[in-house]
């Protein structure tokens, strides 16, 4: 059998869902980069965590102080830069992110989610204190607004300001409002229920072994079966299957779970006057809807290259028949053995050099901190993020297993914890969180900007054409597989919106159309996988997959500048990382050389990929 790719983490793309461990990883002993969490530099105790929250209660109730007086620039500025750009602000954050990592690390902590819940109630509390606002300040004449908003204080903030002087813009009323944040607390609850029942509460499957034997399917199991020579095939395929089958008997509660979401997402939209729930996701980031059509279609243009790589796949493996466990394979002789996380963290240092003495002191900063962390352990979320407080210190969750497809996400979410550090160090409060629509590109760019660099040092033909490999499956993963999301997701939100409910084998009928249509006969479609679409928990983020497609994109493009070296394209990039969410993400990414609005931007990322997978062939042929 030919070498295993990505080991442990390797079940994101097999089926779909990456579980949690029944314990932690064994670690090295002698780990020079921090490896945890360090909480207390949050709250030293919960007892300061609730006297934060009592501080913040205190707080909130000044917005009625204001109320009749919202008419002139001095005082709008005031009163936001009191709530939303001061220490109140900065306060919140911090309660929100301890809450936040506390859950994560441990899904079934009840302290933190009882504060999750305190902090629900709270924003909902305020957003009823502050439902005036926007009616009040509407409600002054539209030449009135324009004197107001044109005057030379509110002039950092004026796209921030924009919508109050754009003579369409028609918001909710006050009592509308206030009774949509009564409502708050038991909204959008469907992802923290969905992440209880994916990662601690859904059983592994069982299957029966050759020797009549019964083996539990758990996370590393499933892994050492399906790579190893002590079992055959047949067994194989029925382990994959026995795998894919483990929502098999929970998809009507999750269907139940996503028909909440959606409708929730579906409400709100129409509440404030949307058409769609997508144009209104769209427009919360003020992105083009143009935009999500011309990723769809360069994604079905290219659905032919990217079959063209997985049929390439299985020659080079002798395969007759494909199944998704075989996409692990590679056909490079060359694979890394465990990578020890010290060794990761100066390897992706390396390949992040090109961009700089700046970025490099504030990888170091990043790394040498105690806001990483990296092994999974029992009970914490799966996967991988960055969240920021305040921008300038921003907190990485991993779950490290040693594989250089981790090494990656390293890369990708301290390419996330970066872009919030440059935004807060240049932009003020108001701007200093990007967007996520434009922090997927520098996530994505670092990733590239890794593989690039991996494949120029490659101490030989073998080890680069893994690289390679590992590059293909990066971009099919952050393109095509979130377009397969994408596109199911606009049919779960085309049922809602016409009134129907969803229902757990329409929508797997529905998975198993969408797959088809991007993988085509490339892969043996096996029954179990038409339910892979209740492992997705983006998902019940609305509108939130496409940007993973859009973003590879603008990405290589950025990452093809940088490393042709043409003129300022470093310093262009980072430019763009550091205006935060100070304008539309066209413009944004302008600034770094991408035109979002251009179809050639999404062709010329097709013939990137297109460009890749002929290597890739001229490499396999001369080897047959």
């Amino acid at each position: 059998m030919k070498n295993m790719r990505r080991m442990l983490s390797l079940l994101l793309a097999l089926i779909m869902s990456v579980g949690c461990l029944s314990a932690s990883i064994a670690v090295g002993d002698a780990e020079k980069y921090p490896v945890s969490w360090d909480l207390s530099a949050l709250y030293a105790s919960k007892e300061d965590w609730q006297a934060d929250y009592d501080r913040v209660e205190e707080m909130i109730q000044g917005h009625t102080e204001y109320r009749g007086k919202l008419d002139n620039a001095q005082t709008i500025l005031e009163y936001y830069q009191k709530f939303y750009m001061g220490e109140l602000t900065a306060t919140q954050t911090q309660l929100n992110t301890y809450a936040q990592l506390g859950m994560n690390l441990n899904l079934v902590d009840a302290d933190y989610s009882t504060m999750a819940a305190m902090l629900a109630q709270q924003n909902s509390e305020e957003l009823q204190l502050s439902a005036f606002v926007e009616p009040e300040i509407l409600a002054l004449p539209l030449e009135k607004r324009e004197e107001i908003f044109s005057d030379p204080i509110l002039e950092p903030y004026a796209y921030a300001f924009r919508s109050y002087t754009d003579p369409d813009y028609a918001p909710l009323g006050e009592e509308a409002q206030s009774t949509l944040a009564a409502l708050e607390p038991a909204l959008n609850r469907a992802v923290e229920i969905y992440n209880i029942l994916n990662d601690v509460e859904l059983p592994s499957p069982t299957i029966t072994a050759p020797d009549g034997s019964t083996i539990t399917l758990d996370d590393t199991t499933y892994v050492e079966i399906i790579y190893s020579d002590e079992y055959d095939r047949d067994f194989k395929i029925a382990c994959n299957q026995a795998a894919l089958e483990k929502y098999a008997a929970f998809t009507n509660t999750f269907a139940a779970l996503l028909d909440s979401c959606a409708s929730t997402y579906w409400a709100e939209a129409q509440l404030s006057g949307y058409e769609t729930t997508r144009a209104a996701a769209m427009d919360a980031e003020d992105v083009d809807p143009a935009i999500y059509d011309m990723v769809l279609e360069a994604g079905h243009e290219g659905a032919a290259d990217y079959q063209r790589y997985l049929d390439a796949h299985a020659r080079a493996c002798g395969l007759d028949e494909q199944y998704a466990f075989d996409l692990k394979l590679y056909v490079s002789n060359y694979y890394p053995e465990y990578i020890e996380y010290d060794d990761a963290v100066d390897d992706v240092r390396k390949a992040l050099s090109v961009l700089g003495d700046d970025y490099i002191a504030l990888y170091d900063e990043m790394v040498s901190s105690s806001r990483i962390d990296v092994y999974p352990a029992q009970n914490k979320i799966s996967g991988g993020f960055s969240l920021s407080i305040n921008g300038a210190d921003p907190y990485i969750l991993l779950n490290y297993y040693g594989s250089d497809t981790d090494v990656s996400t390293l890369a990708h979410e301290i390419g996330h914890a970066i872009y919030s550090m440059m935004s807060a160090g240049t932009q003020n409060p108001t701007y200093a969180n990007a967007t996520i629509f434009t922090q997927e590109v520098a996530s994505t760019t670092n990733e590239l900007l890794y593989y690039n660099y991996k494949m120029n040092n490659a101490a030989d033909d073998e080890e680069k054409l893994y690289y390679l490999e590992e590059l293909l499956d990066m971009f099919t993963n952050t393109f095509f597989y979130q377009l397969i999301y994408a596109e199911f997701e606009d049919n779960v939100y085309a049922a809602i919106e016409a009134g129907e409910s969803l229902d757990a084998e329409q929508l797997s009928d529905k998975w198993a159309e969408v797959f088809k249509t991007y993988r085509g006969d490339s892969v043996v479609w096996l029954d179990g996988a038409r339910y892979q679409w209740a492992s997705i928990s983006h998902l019940y983020y609305d509108y939130y997959v496409y940007k993973y497609a859009t973003d590879v994109c603008y990405a290589a493009a950025i990452c093809k500048a940088i490393t042709e070296k043409q003129p300022n394209a470093v310093e262009n990039y980072l430019d763009f990382l550091k205006l935060g969410s100070s304008d539309s993400a066209v413009n944004l990414l302008s600034v770094a050389g991408v035109n979002p609005l251009d179809e050639s931007t999404y062709k010329d990322a097709m013939e990137y990929f297109s460009g890749l997978v002929d290597e890739y062939e001229a490499i396999i042929d001369a080897r047959q």
